[in-house]
């Protein structure tokens, strides 16, 4: 099947912004066929896009909610209502109705004059009239222009607001490019960051920030509401600030003393004052304009005159027998309201406690102490006023706060201290008058304790809260607590190293002790003092730097712990620790010896190092690998490593690597080689022997086969190889020699012969003058001698070489080169006898 595309609908014409469309007057119906008036409304609220359009008709057909012609169909609405019949057909011909009236609004949109609306905003500026800073009062205008580039015919809705301080305070729509906002009196409230926002049909537009500045603010006006006042009385006073915008907040001021703060919103603020000075009060108030947190002030009002009448009413103290006076004296106070009739409460005050309290009168006696010198007070109220009178008393000690005393102020366990109580400067006794008692967690200490006086022996058992009471003539006072704890003597210090201790190289020596700081530490070296130190900080160590030379010179290390200010002393046990000495240069042997390992053999690397410390870490490489062939740890100086079955890939370069907390070695290298395994080399062995036996075989089989070919007899001169016999054996061989074809010999014709005659000589030497030289050899069997007694038998094989080399000869001359003979003779005769 063929697709096939839906085709594209016919473009709508562009609506246009402005149109004649059909309204109603107030009040006007309209019967069927009338026509309503006609007016330029602009179309702002109709859909523009013809799709939005006919779903804005839908939506007014289904609500039945009239729009912009829909007034009409209002009014005819409630025409029908009039008539049922009417009503009825209004009914069935509804919907078709409501089309037409689409249609129309389609026809009254398209067929009016269409704008294309194409606009863009250039600038946007915000200025003031007459400038951004004046005064107060100052008529201001804030002016927003835009300017806006636009296709002809199109008139653009401006949407201006301007803000302050982020804050809209004023907005409009017009046609107009250009928005005024007016401020008239500008007061400093006015004052701040203006800016302009502009808005067509979804473009945006924002002006740069301007800052407006009003200065200069009114005097604000206090008013009060009564100008005389009793003493005790309220004045209610009011502050004004006219014309003045903002926040405000509103001081009251009574002479220079601040009254009341008030905040508000508007212009004026009240508060009620009591005023408590009697005769004339001057009052004034000032007030704040907020702005963006900074606080603009005012100037301040000028002062409203408030007069206090006082209250014919009095308060008198008294006291006897002075204002100076010693402990134990007696001393009375007496406090009197000056009134008619004296019904008022009256109280007596020292400090912050009433001493005593009635009507008219009040008094009080007591035996003077030291704290109760101070200020005495009168005071009686009368309708919220308060009337008093004050002196002053002051009370000389009887004798001074006693004080205890330890001596010496701090002791070690063990040591005795002395406890006395004292006072001073005595008015009118003796010292003999005064009588001292110690206590003890606020017990008394009956024993040793006379007359402020004991002794105590420090320990865990004198560790307590001390104090004194001295008491003379009915005074007794308290020491203040003392808090007594013994010193602890230095314990026996712990000493040792925190770190391996190498052989000649520098470590750290460690003590500590428990006792009362500070503690000072002092090393030792088999009686030798080689440092000290002196530790403030309970949860500090000593620590001594130091090095040895010989194993052995770890234990002459001792610590010494004495406390500051004691003789006692403590002496550490000596030290502890493992030495660890350098490891020497490690020897790497093998088994088998190097030049003796064979492939599949197991090979034993084994490291040894001739000193150090363990335990020992070894380590096994090969020049052949990167990596370590094995590691252990032991604790011996050897150890050793086994390569199971070795290969020829194996050989190389070995040596291991020995390690300890001193220091680290690498043993010479070792180079194996390994060797082909004896099993293979038989194997070998075998099979070169059997390639020399085949070729053997070959070359006597190719040698049988040469000599079956010949066909001339060949005779063979013989030498026997005994010394004693001059014999010439003669053999004439053929082809058909049996005991040479036994043999496996190729027998041709041959120059090897018995010597002949001169004449055959050189018939054969003429058969032969164009031969090259050869040389043949032949193994002959020795027949055994006729007479065994003539020459004695030996068994053995005795092998002679016959050599017979023919050269070419001249016819008439014949040179006889000699004969070299060699020969095999396997025979049984017995060896000659000398």
């Amino acid at each position: 099947m063929g697709s096939h595309r839906r085709p594209s609908p016919p473009p709508f014409p562009q609506p246009c912004q402005s149109c004649e469309v059909p309204v109603l007057a107030a009040g006007q119906r309209l019967s069927w066929g009338e026509r309503p008036a006609i007016s330029t409304t602009p179309l702002t609220n109709i859909p523009k896009r013809p799709r939005a359009l006919a779903h804005w008709c839908f939506l007014r057909k289904q609500q039945s909610l009239p729009a912009t012609l829909g007034k009409a169909e209002a009014v005819l609405s409630d025409n029908r209502a009039e008539s049922p019949l009417q009503s009825a057909m209004w009914d069935h011909q509804r919907p078709s109705h409501r089309m037409a009236t689409c249609n129309l609004l389609f026809l009254l949109l398209f067929t009016c004059q269409r704008v294309k609306a194409e606009f863009s905003i250039d600038d946007l500026s915000l200025t003031f009239d007459p400038g951004a800073d004046v005064g107060r009062d100052t008529n201001v205008t804030v002016t927003c222009h835009a300017t806006v580039s636009r296709s002809q015919g199109f008139t653009p809705q401006y949407e201006f607001s301007i803000e302050k301080d982020n804050k809209v305070v004023n907005r409009t729509t017009s046609t107009s490019d250009t928005f005024d906002y007016p401020i008239k009196a500008a007061r400093v409230s006015d004052s701040g960051g203006y800016q302009c926002r502009l808005s067509i049909q979804g473009k945006k537009k924002s002006s740069k920030k301007e800052t407006l500045t009003i200065t200069g603010t009114q005097t604000p006006q206090i008013s009060v509401d009564s100008s005389s006042i009793m003493e005790g009385d309220e004045v209610t006073a009011t502050c004004r600030a006219p014309g003045e915008r903002g926040a405000f907040t509103y001081y009251f001021y009574v002479g220079d003393q601040e009254a009341a703060i008030r905040e508000s919103n508007i212009e004026e603020s009240s508060v009620k004052l009591q005023l408590s000075n009697s005769g004339r009060n001057n009052l004034t108030c000032q007030y704040f304009v907020s702005l963006l947190g900074k606080h603009m002030p005012s100037s301040v009002s000028t002062p409203k005159y408030v007069f206090v009448k006082e209250i014919a009413i009095s308060v008198s103290l008294a006291i006897s027998p002075s204002m100076e006076i010693i402990e134990a004296d007696n001393f009375s106070a007496s406090c009197v309201v000056n009134s008619s009739p004296r019904s008022e409460t009256v109280s007596l005050i020292m400090g912050k406690n009433i001493l005593s309290q009635g009507r008219g009168r009040v008094d009080y006696s007591a035996v003077a102490k030291a704290n109760d010198s101070g200020e005495y007070m009168c005071k009686v109220e009368v309708n919220g006023v308060a009337k008093t009178d004050k002196k002053m008393l002051m009370v000389k000690e009887l004798f001074s706060k006693p004080r205890l005393i330890f001596n010496p102020e701090q002791a070690f366990e063990g040591e005795f201290v002395r406890l006395s109580c004292e006072s001073t400067n005595l008015e009118r006794i003796k010292k003999e008058d005064i009588k001292y008692s110690i206590y003890k967690n606020n017990y008394l200490q009956p024993m040793g304790n006379i007359n402020g006086q004991m002794v105590i022996q420090a320990g865990p058992s004198g560790n307590d809260n001390y104090h004194c009471m001295a008491e003379a003539k009915s005074i007794s006072k308290k020491s203040d607590v003392i808090i007594f704890r013994s010193k602890v003597l230095a314990s026996k210090p712990d000493i040792f190293v925190k770190q391996k201790v190498i052989l000649g190289e520098k470590f750290d020596i460690y003590c500590k002790s428990n006792g009362t700081l500070p503690i000072t530490y002092t090393l030792y070296q088999g009686g030798k003092k080689l440092q000290n130190t002196t530790i403030y900080d309970s949860w500090a160590e000593a620590r001594f730097n130091t090095s040895i030379k010989q194993k052995e010179h770890i234990g002459t290390f001792r610590c010494r712990a004495q406390n500051d200010g004691s003789k006692n002393y403590s002496d550490s046990l000596p030290l502890s620790a493992v030495v660890v000495e350098h490891l020497g240069k490690p020897l790497l042997t093998t088994l088998p010896v190097p030049h003796n390992v064979e492939e599949g053999q197991e090979l034993t690397l084994i490291c040894n190092v001739p000193s150090g410390t363990p335990p020992i870490t070894f380590k096994w490489f090969s020049s052949g690998s990167k990596t370590v062939l094995h590691t252990k740890t032991v604790n011996a100086n050897s150890s050793h490593h086994v390569i199971p079955q070795m290969e020829k890939t194996d050989s190389g370069e070995y040596y291991c690597h020995a390690l300890n907390a001193a220091n680290a070695v690498d043993s010479d290298r070792v180079i194996i080689q390994v060797k082909l395994a004896s099993w293979k080399k038989v194997v070998i062995v075998g099979i070169c022997l059997l390639v020399v036996a085949a070729l053997v075989v070959v070359i006597i089989a190719r040698y049988k086969a040469k000599r079956g070919k010949r066909e001339t007899t060949t005779e063979l001169s013989v030498k026997p190889a005994s010394p004693k016999s001059d014999d010439t054996l003669a053999v004439n061989m053929s082809p058909d020699t049996p005991f040479l074809n036994k043999v496996g010999v190729n027998v041709g014709p041959s120059v090897w012969t018995e010597r002949p005659s001169s004449s055959d000589s050189s018939d054969r030497s003429s058969v032969h003058s164009h031969n090259d030289p050869d040389v043949e050899y032949t193994e002959v069997v020795h027949p055994q001698p006729v007479d065994p007694a003539r020459v004695p038998l030996k068994k053995g094989t005795d092998t002679v070489y016959s050599e017979l080399q023919t050269a070419p000869l001249d016819p008439s001359e014949h040179v006889d080169n000699g004969a070299v003979e060699y020969a095999e003779l396997n025979h049984d005769l017995p060896e000659p006898v000398d």
